[in-house]
């Protein structure tokens, strides 16, 4: 990799340089849908039926359709807490994918969203009850070590 570019080498062109391609930068999308593509991959690799559901956020792996959330930077951002935990999925599948490959995390729904809840709730309690900086914000995370427990739980699909 030569500043941005992706340069190939070839034995016969001079200088041995082929050609060199500007690298692409993948979007927030691209990102979430490769998401969902590894999780059904992994459900497959592991003996069970899979395929995406839908345009965006869900994959049926098995008799479950799971929530997929993806990250990228190093945690599961929730950009309101309430519509989180209004949801009704039975599973979620947190593929978290790293500089070293991908982590995934299979959660029981209504158990999942408790746990973010309880931790979002506790947040709050520690800043007097109101975010800091937005007052308005219903952000929330989910961090890797939040989820520990979850990891590779593909049995929660069967």
């Amino acid at each position: 990799m030569c500043s941005g570019y992706d340069v190939r080498f070839s034995p016969v062109a001079p200088w041995g340089i082929l050609f060199a391609m500007p690298m692409a930068t993948r979007t927030h999308a691209q990102t979430h849908q490769a998401g969902r593509h590894l999780a059904v991959a992994e459900a497959l690799l592991r003996g069970l039926p899979a395929k995406l559901k839908g345009a965006q956020t869900y994959v049926e792996i098995g008799e479950h359709t799971a929530q997929v959330m993806v990250a990228a930077k190093g945690a599961w951002m929730i950009a309101d807490i309430e519509k989180f935990t209004a949801l009704t999925c039975s599973r979620v599948i947190l593929v978290h994918i790293t500089v070293d490959g991908h982590d995934f995390y299979v959660a029981d729904g209504d158990t999942l969203r408790a746990e973010v809840q309880a931790r979002h709730r506790r947040f709050l309690e520690q800043v007097g009850g109101v975010r800091p900086r937005n007052p308005d914000s219903r952000n929330t995370v989910i961090k890797p070590e939040d989820v520990t427990a979850w990891r590779d739980q593909w049995r929660l699909l069967t």
